[in-house]
């Protein structure tokens, strides 16, 4: 359940609900397997594996989701081998050629057939309401999950999710590395990702270097901009800051872990809570500090970033 990527959205309301109103909302969309000519489901099931357990947990102002989805595999070289045999018995028996319109008919009805057929790949993606802040935490920095989960998130809960308004990641990262000057609560780690800005193509991709080394910083002195940057927060939470503010690789340091266990939980909904109180209160310092540089909150804030632009 310790989140390995973060996507962040804002709530603009509190969704002051309690246990109880919170679970009778998410029930109607709670997950179902999907029918045998279906090629996928998505619902609510429980953050917690365990028969029974409610559809969610509530730990210190924090709400866990999680979002279940179902997808039939049909390998498109066998729905291509079973159109092809269907053409040629079809252009054998009848002397004549199929052609593409009948073709998509064609396809659409043997995938129709071989559906009840397919296997089943099961993905479950979590994500958290932080009510303190007003935000909504998700669990994944993949587009067509998070866009899926935000869907059903709104046909439950409220529409009113947004991104935050945010300056241009990439000047200001670039900044760091130029200057080496970057808040004190993170630390650069080995890793980044650098690109020309006036030829997309032109990626440089740094593991295991010292970014302030010469050879990294004459890229920069060229114009190239980072793109993506390994960071570590307070020595607790390592990850990699992408330009449109999505956290990847993220790793959270023994140490933290550790608190976990030192609550002694017992059972497997106790265990569950403790990662999940200790990994919500460490996201939260992390997307705290983030949010204190990136935030757009003012017209002062935007001459500032301006500024670092032109350095």
């Amino acid at each position: 359940m310790w989140f390995k990527q973060v996507q962040l959205f804002q709530l603009t309301d509190a969704l002051k609900l309690s246990a109880e109103q919170l679970i009778e909302k998410l029930e109607p969309l709670a997950f179902t397997s999907c029918l045998p000519s279906m090629p996928h489901s998505m619902g609510w099931v429980s953050p917690v594996d365990e028969d029974g357990a409610p559809l969610i947990r509530m730990v210190n102002g924090c709400v866990m989701l999680c979002l279940q989805i179902e997808e039939k595999i049909l390998p498109a070289s066998v729905v291509r081998q079973e159109l092809m045999d269907k053409v040629k018995q079809i252009e054998a028996a009848e002397g004549r050629k199929v052609y593409q319109k009948q073709k998509l008919s064609l396809k659409d009805e043997i995938i129709m057939t071989l559906l009840p057929r397919a296997f089943s790949k099961f993905t479950r993606l979590y994500a958290y309401i932080d009510t303190r802040n007003q935000w909504l935490v998700v669990g994944s920095a993949n587009e067509k999950k998070t866009e899926q989960f935000i869907s059903l998130f709104k046909k439950s809960l409220t529409e009113n999710v947004y991104p935050f308004e945010l300056n241009k990641l990439s000047p200001v990262t670039t900044y760091w590395l130029k200057q080496q000057n970057y808040p004190s609560s993170f630390s650069i780690e080995k890793a980044c990702m650098l690109q020309d800005p006036e030829q997309s193509n032109r990626v440089v991709r740094c593991q295991q270097q010292d970014l302030f080394a010469h050879a990294i910083q004459a890229f920069i002195k060229d114009g190239y901009e980072v793109k993506q940057l390994a960071l570590c927060w307070q020595d607790l939470v390592k990850f990699t800051l992408l330009d449109n503010f999505s956290l990847q690789a993220v790793r959270f340091e023994d140490q933290v872990i550790a608190q976990a266990g030192e609550m002694e939980p017992e059972t497997r909904q106790q265990q569950f809570d403790a990662d999940f109180l200790i990994m919500s209160e460490t996201l939260t310092g992390v997307l705290k500090d983030l949010l204190q540089v990136f935030l757009k909150t003012s017209k002062e804030e935007e001459a500032r970033v301006a500024a670092v632009e032109s350095i």
